[in-house]
């Protein structure tokens, strides 16, 4: 138990510091890595928080082609076995 815990958080951390790292080292976006968090192929679906800080980024020009893009291209490679990603694009 403690074991799963300690791998749960040991897993956050390392994904948390790679979005940063993604954030400041390329051309990366906020809005383009919440919507690609939100296009995952997780069964479940993303949360609300999410989806309101992409709706409110999509008023900007510039995050809003991002995220555009983003769709595009999940819809674009759809590998229907792993049909989940197109279906939350």
């Amino acid at each position: 138990m403690f074991l799963d815990h300690f791998k749960k958080q040991a897993s956050h951390f390392l994904q948390e510091r790679y979005k940063s790292a993604r954030l400041t080292f390329t051309d990366v976006t906020s809005a383009e890595l919440w919507a690609e968090e939100a296009t995952n192929g997780d069964p479940c679906s993303p949360d609300a928080k999410t989806m309101t800080k992409i709706a409110a980024a999509s008023f900007e020009m510039e995050d809003y082609w991002r995220i555009v893009d983003i769709l595009h291209r999940k819809l674009y490679n759809v590998d229907w076995k792993e049909w989940r990603q197109s279906y939350k694009a």
